[in-house]
């Protein structure tokens, strides 16, 4: 089974990916550490580069994974903050793999609230409190309000993270486990 993490940065997609790695065998990936492990720090690399190619790379990196897959196992692969959200015309293949991502039965769509102002106030706090990004307010006050409308449109299961992680990993488990009966 390979199933999707998506959703804004501090929305909980890594951290319940490793509960659910710990707690069930889950193998996980999260692409921005793959990214980096790869390509170095993501934020020089957008200065360097320019975002287009970070986003080019990311997609590229992306495919990798997926290659990864091993058809007898659980792997999630939690997708970068901005994943679904570049320009349609960013690689060939990307419309076919959002479209891919969003319809997919196992994608989960992670947010703290379906109501703008408490998912913006929510996940400011929590990028706010991770030293490693260097985070300015204003900039991810305005990434999460520029692209909430695009992550609350997308049609896939939506998990409402403004609980303890525990519970939110329960919430995909028992999810999970409907679906694969279903």
């Amino acid at each position: 089974m390979l199933i999707y993490f998506i959703g804004p940065g501090g929305a909980g997609k890594t951290t319940t990916a490793k509960i659910l790695s710990a707690q069930f065998g889950f193998d996980y990936y999260d692409l921005d550490e793959y990214f980096m492990q790869r390509e170095g720090d993501i934020a020089q690399y957008i200065i360097q580069n320019g975002y287009k190619k970070y986003a080019v790379r990311n997609i590229q990196l992306f495919m990798q994974l997926q290659r990864k897959y091993d058809l007898n196992k659980i792997m999630i692969i939690v997708c970068s903050s901005g994943f679904m959200t570049y320009p349609d015309d960013t690689d060939q293949d990307y419309i076919k793999i959002k479209d891919e991502i969003e319809n997919h039965i196992f994608t989960f769509l992670m947010l703290p609230s379906l109501v703008l102002e408490k998912c913006v106030q929510e996940i400011v706090v929590r990028q706010m409190s991770r030293a490693y990004l260097n985070p300015v307010l204003t900039k991810e006050e305005l990434k999460i309000r520029q692209r909430f409308k695009l992550y609350s449109s997308l049609r896939c299961q939506v998990i409402l993270t403004n609980q303890i992680p525990d519970q939110v990993a329960a919430n995909v488990k028992k999810i999970l486990d409907r679906l694969n009966k279903g």
